[in-house]
């Protein structure tokens, strides 16, 4: 009885210690979303009104004096296009790394150096570019951008995922007549979705949350939505309440979609840990 009631607590102490180190993880997404559905008023009292009544009046101001739904949709259209041109030029090139006897294999550490240039160095440069081409303030620049910065990543990641199958499998595919485009797409890809998701995953959000090279290379057709969050703050102050509405608004389909593809996403991130 003695052991059984020590094992308890040690449950109940281990798992207390849990839920304070998760409220501490937790406690900036919660107080974002109390800042979105209270007045300003309590959001600046101090001591802080943990209890208040709850108003959509930070929803109301998004939507109907900024239009925020342009800047989601921007977001959705840039982040999405990003991902997509990421996955269509990440896999072939993975793949062939790994299972072709190509002679890009140095190649490799010279593009995840492309990926160790902070930004802030190139985005003069990358400005001018844009303004020469007559391509600022649009989707393509920021979509090409963003695949740009991105498309290092996501083929050393997705290049992980290739080395775990097999290549037998390709062998045996190509004694039976099958061509090198054919093995890819029939074989290999559906063999590493796993991966392709959990690369696509990151790559969304990466493209979701960039702020800097959306604040230098777009003004207002092709604002996103972190962008549009800076415009909240005017010379007559804070609007803390439409803050923390849009900061709900944009968090939200970034964790609904890794929670759709959080089962994919895990069978592609332990991949390969277990032989």
């Amino acid at each position: 009885m003695a052991a059984r009631g020590r094992r308890a607590i040690q449950r109940a102490t281990i798992t207390a210690m849990w839920f304070a180190l998760s409220l501490v993880y937790l406690f900036p997404y919660i107080w974002m979303v109390m800042t979105g559905i209270r007045d300003p008023i309590d959001t600046l009292a101090l001591p802080p009104r943990l209890w208040f009544h709850p108003t959509l009046a930070g929803f109301d101001t998004i939507f109907r004096t900024t239009g925020f739904q342009h800047y989601l949709l921007n977001s959705a259209i840039v982040a999405v296009s990003a991902t997509a041109l990421v996955i269509a030029a990440a896999a072939p090139a993975a793949y062939a790394l790994t299972h072709l006897k190509v002679r890009g294999q140095p190649f490799l550490f010279s593009i995840l150096v492309a990926r160790m240039v902070p930004g802030i160095a190139i985005v003069v440069p990358i400005y001018l570019a844009a303004v020469k081409l007559g391509q600022l303030d649009t989707y393509q620049v920021l979509i090409l951008i963003y695949a740009a910065f991105n498309l290092p990543f996501a083929i050393w990641l997705l290049r992980s995922f290739f080395r775990e199958i097999q290549p037998e499998l390709r062998d045996a595919a190509i004694v039976d007549g099958c061509g090198e485009f054919t093995v890819f797409r029939r074989i290999m890809l559906p063999l590493a979705s796993g991966g392709l998701v959990a690369t696509s995953v990151f790559v969304f959000i990466a493209a979701w949350n960039e702020f800097l090279f959306a604040l230098v290379l777009s003004n207002s057709n092709a604002a996103t939505a972190p962008l549009a969050i800076l415009g909240f703050r005017t010379e007559y102050g804070i609007q803390w309440g439409a803050i923390g509405a849009a900061a709900l608004l944009v968090l939200t389909p970034v964790v609904a979609f890794a929670l759709l593809m959080q089962r994919y996403l895990v069978r592609g991130l332990t991949m390969g840990s277990i032989k």
